[in-house]
């Protein structure tokens, strides 16, 4: 009697199961001195705040100060970047309006820095 092997056959996954898997490269960029870094920090923190008390108050854009508070705050902090890479995962123009806003401000805080 011969033994056989079980055919196995590769399934492709129902769409509702195929995951998006994203490769984050990230940008390299000079890095910023301390002053700045830490005025970034600040300024991106403040923005978050005033965006979550946007969202409850009338009047404040929560979730565009917030993401521009995130945005600033990813100029210095690789985690930042990546989290907010994958949260805009779905969004790629949102995406694309966050890349050039963070080369356009790093830009011109590097220019500004020169004397």
């Amino acid at each position: 009697m011969e033994r056989r092997e079980p055919q196995t056959a590769f399934v492709e996954p129902p769409e509702s199961e195929k995951r998006l898997t994203i490769r984050i490269v990230p940008e390299t960029l000079p890095p910023l001195p301390l002053g700045w870094r830490v005025g970034i920090f600040i300024s991106g923190w403040a923005l978050i705040l005033i965006g979550v008390a946007g969202l409850v108050l009338p009047g404040l854009q929560g979730i565009v100060t917030i993401l521009l508070g995130a945005a600033l705050l990813s100029l210095d902090n690789e985690l930042v970047y990546r989290g907010l890479r994958r949260a805009l995962v779905r969004w790629p123009r949102a995406w694309q309006r966050v890349e050039r806003f963070r080369s356009r401000a790093h830009a011109r805080l590097h220019r500004f820095r020169k004397p």
